[in-house]
């Protein structure tokens, strides 16, 4: 019986496991990770009782609970410093505006092609310089930074 159950564990993290890789969510990466830990440590301490099936399906289940709150966390929480990129495809990039304002593009063109694109940026202080020394306009500037 008591390996009946953790083959039971096994599979389903196994399943679990397969499901991970396209989910934009983290949970289920943390409640997967999370659970094959608890399951190898439930089984090492329910062994020292005589309980070695009972053990890993208790670690498991905890271990799976405390692995999706923690992946819940990090999906909430990314790192500081990462810029979140959005979902357009067309997305003017900083060195496009850069290429636009050296070839000469009317300013008003530029910005047009920012608000068209409907392209966001987050724009540092560094950025903000590096756009003035490479000749881009106060007024592109200004529309980059969504003003």
């Amino acid at each position: 019986m008591k390996k009946l159950v953790l083959l039971g564990v096994v599979v389903a993290m196994g399943f679990a496991l397969c499901s991970c890789q396209s989910s934009p969510n983290r949970a289920p990466e943390g409640a997967v990770i999370g659970g094959a830990v608890g399951a190898g440590l439930g089984a090492i301490i329910g062994h020292q009782s005589g309980e070695t099936g009972e053990g890993a399906a208790i670690g498991a289940g905890l271990g799976a609970l405390t692995g999706a709150l923690v992946g819940s966390q990090m999906q909430k929480n990314p790192p500081q410093g990462t810029q979140q990129l959005t979902n357009n495809p067309n997305q003017l990039s900083i060195a496009q505006i850069v290429q636009m304002s050296q070839q000469g593009v009317h300013e008003d063109v530029i910005v047009d092609r920012i608000r068209m694109t409907g392209s966001r940026f987050n724009l540092s202080a560094a950025d903000i310089n590096y756009l003035k020394k490479q000749g881009v306009s106060d007024k592109v500037i200004s529309a980059m930074q969504g003003y």
